[in-house]
């Protein structure tokens, strides 16, 4: 229990009127009570005797019970002073032990203690800031009084102030950045004693946020630089896209326009050449044997001139397509018997699985794809030796497949293969002449309706190229 000197002084003032009062009332009471009876019922003898046993006995009992009580009030005031002693010394030792500089100020504002870490921050010592006003380390001056006398206001009218950063100056004359907290003291009565104020050192941590905050407008800067770099390449790639899409629309325009250019002389030596066949009486040796050159050289170029105006359509969008449910059988039977007129010396041996699901594809380019891959079969496999045709089918798609049985390819070019202008054999010495177009169409051809095309190699020898179409719903 805390007993302050205040209550303890009321208390013995109260118990130095009440001790008499008590007194003369017992003494009153006494007389008028059990002393008259035992006056009228005894002899003086027993009179006097009760006389002496009770202002014998009531005077010490009741000083006795105002000692006990004046004891156990002093004792309480001590117990109440040891605790207040133990809080300052506790208090005392955080703030001797602070990192911050805690100091206390009079009503005046004059330094009245100065902690450890005040002499840390600041490098002055207690004795050298004893009594010296606060508003010194703030540097001193006019803007230095008005500082403070705003200051003193605030804590004045709020009680405190917290969290506020000023600047002050240690020994050396060097700046400290600091973080304020002032707190108002007054004493039991409420009157104003001074106040208390702890210094933080932020200068480091403001360092730091300056640091960070040139970091922020460095990287600022930099993304502003590399978006306006970006921005200017992606200006410059535009515009090169845009020189691209108009070159390659040349290019497109350009082999269109040769390629029809070259198909009609191409259709004029087809029919100079039948002319010549079937009008020229006598047919020597040299006609003999170089109207069948003539005829596989205008054969060869016509399919040449026809690749290019393919590719030239996919790649620019306007290959046209005409899809619809087809029956692949019948396509296989033409294709093949197309392809006898031109090689009949080549046998062909056809798939018969009748009962084949439907296809939704383009006739034409179906039909297409098939006649270059009989046509790479015949180019692959040794005079005689036939070329194999499979057609099977799941639920899902319907497959072609024509097997050689020429070298096979080798692992590397099974993808390849269908990549535009690749040959499995780009040497000078190659045996087979092309110009490696054709399965690069057949491909972007089956793609272009939702299939997929593969080539791999026979176990016995030979190239197997098959390709897929989805069945029609």
């Amino acid at each position: 229990m805390n007993l302050s000197r205040h209550t303890l002084k009321q208390r013995i003032t109260l118990l130095r009127w009440a001790l008499p009062v008590t007194f003369a009332l017992t003494a009153v009471l006494y007389q008028l009570g059990p002393a008259r009876l035992v006056h009228d019922y005894y002899d003086h003898a027993i009179h006097y005797g009760v006389e002496i046993v009770f202002y014998a006995t009531v005077g010490p009992v009741l000083a006795f019970w105002t000692l006990t009580r004046l004891g156990r009030w002093v004792d309480e005031k001590e117990r109440a002073e040891m605790h207040a002693r133990a809080s300052e010394q506790r208090l005392a030792s955080i703030t001797a032990a602070s990192a911050d500089a805690i100091l206390s100020l009079d009503s005046q504002g004059h330094i009245e203690s100065w902690n450890r870490g005040a002499e840390l921050i600041f490098g002055y010592t207690a004795d050298e800031m004893q009594g010296r006003p606060l508003l010194e380390l703030f540097g001193g001056g006019e803007a230095a009084e008005v500082e403070f006398r705003w200051l003193v206001e605030s804590v004045r009218q709020a009680g405190f102030v917290r969290g506020y950063e000023t600047t002050c100056r240690d020994v050396a004359g060097h700046q400290v950045t600091v973080e304020l907290t002032a707190t108002h003291v007054s004493d039991e009565m409420g009157q104003p004693l001074g106040m208390s104020v702890i210094l933080r050192d932020v200068t480091e941590r403001k360092c730091q946020e300056g640091e960070i905050r040139r970091l922020n407008v460095s990287l600022q800067e930099q993304v502003t630089e590399r978006t306006h770099e970006l921005a200017q390449k992606v200006e410059e790639l535009a515009r090169t896209n845009a020189e691209l899409q108009k070159l390659d629309r040349m290019r497109s325009e350009f082999v269109s326009l040769v390629s029809h250019q070259i198909r009609a002389p191409l259709t004029n030596m087809v029919g100079a050449v039948a002319h010549v066949e079937a009008n020229c009486p006598i047919m020597n040796t040299t006609c003999v044997r170089m109207l069948p050159i003539m005829n596989q050289q205008v054969e060869r170029l016509d399919r040449l001139v026809r690749d290019v105006l393919n590719m030239a359509r996919i790649e620019s969008g306007t290959l046209m397509l005409e899809p619809e449910p087809i029956s692949v059988l019948p396509i296989v039977q033409q294709v093949v018997e197309q392809t006898l007129a031109r090689i009949a010396e080549r046998p062909f041996r056809l798939p018969t699985k009748p009962g084949l699901p439907l296809v939704f594809a383009d006739r034409d380019r179906v039909a297409e794809v098939l006649t270059n891959l009989l046509d790479n079969a015949d180019k692959y496999s040794p005079p005689g030796q036939e070329v194999v045709i499979d057609v099977r089918a799941d639920q899902t798609e319907v497959t072609l497949s024509v097997r050689d049985f020429g070298p096979g390819l080798p692992l590397a070019e099974l993808e390849r293969v269908f990549e535009k202008f690749h040959r499995a054999d780009s040497s000078d010495s190659q045996t087979v002449y092309g110009y490696g177009l054709g399965l690069y169409i057949c491909r972007r051809l089956v793609e272009a309706q939702g299939g997929h095309i593969w080539a791999e190699n026979h176990p016995t020898g030979g190239a197997i190229f098959s390709f897929a179409l989805p069945v029609a719903i």
